[in-house]
C-alpha cells in the first residue's frame, strides 16, 4: 500500500491518497508522520482520496486503527475527514471506520463524489458529534451529507 499526504495549509487540509492493499501498520505510520509534521497546525480537515484502495484490515485491526490514542496534541487534531471511495464495499468500510472513530472526535464521511466532499469540507466548521456530547449537547446527524 502506498499513504501519500501533504498538508495544504491554505486549504485548510491534509490531503492524502490512499491504494493497493492497506495495512494497519501502514495507517499507524501514516498517524505517526501526520503527528510529527511541523506543518499541523489547529483547524485542518482531511481529505482523503481512497479510490485506489484494493484491500483493508480485517475489522479488529480497523477498530484498533479508529481507536487509537491520537499522537498529535488535541488542539492540533482534525475533527473532519471526507473519504473518497469508488466502490460500494469501501463505503461500508469507510462507515464502519467513522462510527467507531466518531468517539474520538473526528467525523468521518464517505463520499463518491470529488466535488460533493470538497463542498462539504469547505463549510464552517462543524463540531463533531463526540465534540457536542462531551460539552453535554445532543447528537445531530443533520451535518451528514444525504
Amino acid at each position: 500500500m502506498v499513504i501519500r499526504y501533504e498538508i495544504d495549509s491554505a486549504a485548510g487540509l491534509v490531503r492524502v491518497t490512499v491504494s493497493g492493499d492497506v495495512t494497519s501498520a501502514e495507517v499507524f505510520d501514516y498517524y505517526a508522520a501526520v503527528a510529527a509534521d511541523p506543518a499541523l497546525r489547529p483547524g485542518l480537515s482531511i481529505f482523503a482520496d481512497c479510490r485506489g484502495v484494493t484491500s483493508v484490515p480485517p475489522f479488529a485491526e480497523l477498530s484498533a486503527a479508529a481507536n487509537v490514542q491520537p499522537r498529535a496534541p488535541a488542539d492540533l487534531r482534525p475533527s473532519r475527514a471526507a473519504v473518497l471511495v469508488s466502490s460500494g464495499w469501501l463505503f461500508g468500510i469507510v462507515r464502519q471506520f467513522a462510527a467507531l472513530a466518531e468517539r474520538g472526535g473526528i467525523l468521518v464521511v464517505p463520499f463518491y463524489d470529488r466535488d460533493e466532499a470538497q463542498q462539504w469540507l469547505s463549510r464552517e466548521r462543524a463540531p463533531a458529534p463526540a465534540e457536542r456530547l462531551s460539552r453535554g449537547e445532543p447528537g445531530s446527524a443533520d451535518e451528514r451529507p444525504r
